[in-house]
């Protein structure tokens, strides 16, 4: 059976992006802006490298790229171009296919173990590095919005 609370905090992470980016912060500029991109870019990314993580960690297979890796150029220049809203949109899109991947798997499935960039985890222990690693970034974009104000 899935672990509800780091469903929910899954679900959460994109809620709350979701209010602050189309409403809070829409009206940020400058660096404040740039600051934002970067946090969504980063977010974004994560998701989607964690994204096949999980799939790996599914078949027992070893994660070997850090979900936090920097860029490649190529994917930075190609990056750069996206505004808020987009990126939070493809991070909405990967979260949901994690979410999907994940909310119905069985115990055994939760509870596997592989290894990982951050050592020898379980399904569960990697989701829940993203949720908390998700409120690191939350609590960025909150600064962004305090200093705004």
């Amino acid at each position: 059976m899935p672990d509800q609370e780091i469903i929910n905090g899954l679900i959460a992470t994109y809620r709350e992006l979701n209010h602050r980016v189309r409403g809070d912060a829409k009206d940020l500029s400058g660096d404040a802006h740039e600051a934002l991109v970067s946090t969504l870019r980063r977010l974004r990314d994560r998701e989607l490298r964690a994204s096949q993580a999980i799939k790996r960690i599914l078949v027992g297979d070893a994660v070997d790229e850090d979900d936090e890796a920097p860029l490649t150029e190529t994917e930075f220049a190609e990056s750069m171009s996206n505004s808020p809203n987009v990126l939070l949109s493809q991070f909405g899109t990967a979260r949901e296919a994690t979410l999907a991947m994940v909310r119905d798997l069985p115990d055994e499935e939760w509870n596997k173990v592989v290894q990982t960039p951050r050592g020898q985890m379980s399904l569960r222990d990697y989701l829940k590095t993203l949720v908390d690693r998700d409120r690191q970034k939350l609590e960025e974009i909150d600064g962004l919005l305090k200093a705004r104000a």
